[in-house]
């Protein structure tokens, strides 16, 4: 599953892991580490290519591989297990461009949504997520906000155009980000089901 950023790909994985017997989910991103880097460094990432393959995502295509291997594997942040499953929901940003872990993408949906109503949607998440009874988190969402907005502008939007033209033209299958999840999973599981023998 990929998308821009507030597509939708968490819920539309978690729409099809409650209907696909013997399913588990894998995330991106409770594996890279780009994101933990200061902004200069992405944007220097960015202006020498955006190498994909440059992107630190330690354990996942490891992981990718035991899973399809039928071995379960640690969750790196919370040190659950993930069990083997017959089906593998990959949540990425990069789809098959990232090589190590694109290797292990079989069918790739991509989530198609205008970036500006997938950045409202994340906005509302983070909104959402703030206690108005909590003062001090109230206080500090401002200025929080303010700078994740000021990199959306200057590094964010520019990385999430090229990951429109590259990573969408290689999907399977592309799904309006506008239906709901449901009707998305009912697209997917359509997809799934042409290509069984």
């Amino acid at each position: 599953m990929a998308g821009p950023v507030g597509a939708g790909k968490s819920t539309l994985v978690n729409a099809l892991a409650g209907r696909l017997e013997d399913t588990v989910a894998i995330h991106f991103d409770h594996y890279e580490r780009m994101t933990e880097q200061p902004i200069e460094e992405v944007r220097r990432w960015m202006e020498e290519g955006a190498d994909l393959d440059r992107m630190p995502v330690p354990g996942l295509a490891e992981a990718l591989h035991s899973l399809r291997q039928g071995r379960a594997v640690v969750h790196p942040a919370t040190g659950a297990q993930i069990p083997a499953a017959k089906n593998i929901l990959f949540e990425t940003q990069f789809g098959r461009r990232h090589a190590a872990t694109g290797a292990h993408v079989d069918f790739l949906v991509w989530i198609d949504l205008p970036l500006d109503i997938a950045l409202a949607r994340k906005l509302r998440q983070f909104a959402a997520g703030v206690d108005p009874r909590n003062a001090g988190a109230a206080s500090t969402f401002g200025p929080w906000l303010k700078e994740y907005l000021d990199n959306y502008v200057d590094v964010v939007g520019t990385l999430l155009r090229h990951q429109r033209e590259t990573v969408a033209a290689d999907a399977d299958l592309v799904v309006d980000g506008a239906l709901d999840p449901g009707e998305q999973a009912n697209a997917v599981e359509r997809a799934l089901d042409a290509t069984r023998p």
